[in-house]
């Protein structure tokens, strides 16, 4: 009945919201790149994703109709073709059509959240890393600057707040964060405790490799050489490179942060095509 619990098995569930310009489809994107090598963009924002076709190599799905349960439907289709990652760009357009089914009475959400629901269920179930970008609702503050004179003055600036969804929705995703004008991320949300309360400018590899290393376990624990890593190696890439290359490669690696060994465990995956 029981088994001992690992992260094995565990896929990424990843949500970034924003405004439009905020970059939410280009670091999806670019994180996406660096979780595996076969990606499905399922796009609901009029081709966005496309335009960054010269960067990033991916597959696209164009959904018109946005009922919950052609997202669904487009989710399955990726899955049993095989895509390591999946990327829903946008979300918001799902609850666009929630809304409607649903009416101005109360009555219709009982026929609507169970759709929601099924939504929801079948990007945590699925057997793909999923990444959903979200809409966030657009407000203007006024924000201090200081002026060429040196006094402080005030200026208008355009914001993103809440994400267009469902209340909560953010804490179904393993990790959550909005993006803003100057294409930062900010973390608002991780159970992986390496992302927790972080920042990235253009967020991309670092992304991805902080959550490779969390949904693994560490191989390194028992390496006590060069030695050690580099057989560990050869047998997650048996039949893919020789070992000559895997001693190449090791050797060419930059550390990260001042650790080599997590460098190394990411820089095997993408070989392995993770």
């Amino acid at each position: 009945m029981f088994s001992k619990a690992t992260k094995s098995t565990i896929k990424i569930r990843l949500a970034i919201s924003g405004a439009s310009g905020s970059g939410k489809t280009y670091s999806a994107l670019a994180i996406a790149s660096h979780l595996g090598s076969s990606i499905a963009v399922i796009d609901t924002e009029h081709g966005s994703a496309s335009r960054y076709a010269d960067r990033f190599d991916f597959d696209s799905c164009q959904l018109n109709n946005h009922h919950p349960a052609k997202y669904i439907e487009a989710i399955k289709a990726a899955e049993n073709a095989g895509y390591q990652v999946i990327i829903i760009d946008s979300l918001s357009h799902a609850w666009y059509a929630e809304v409607d089914l649903a009416g101005k009475g109360f009555d219709g959400w009982k026929n609507v959240r169970p759709l929601e629901r099924k939504l929801i269920d079948s990007m945590l179930g699925s057997k793909a890393h999923v990444i959903a970008t979200m809409r966030s609702k657009t407000e203007w503050v006024m924000e201090d600057y200081k002026a060429k004179d040196g006094k402080i003055k005030q200026a208008p600036k355009k914001i993103g707040t809440a994400p267009v969804q469902s209340s909560g929705i953010e804490y179904e995703f393993d990790v959550a964060g909005e993006m803003n004008y100057d294409h930062i991320l900010n973390i608002s949300k991780s159970r992986c405790p390496e992302l927790t309360d972080l920042t990235f400018l253009n967020p991309g590899k670092e992304v991805a490799d902080i959550l490779k290393v969390w949904i693994n376990p560490n191989p390194w624990a028992n390496w006590k050489t060069e030695d050690d890593a580099l057989i560990w190696a050869a047998k997650q890439l048996e039949g893919l490179i020789s070992s000559e290359e895997i001693k190449a490669e090791w050797e060419t690696l930059e550390a990260q942060n001042g650790k080599k060994a997590p460098a190394w465990v990411a820089r095997i995956e993408e070989l392995k095509g993770f």
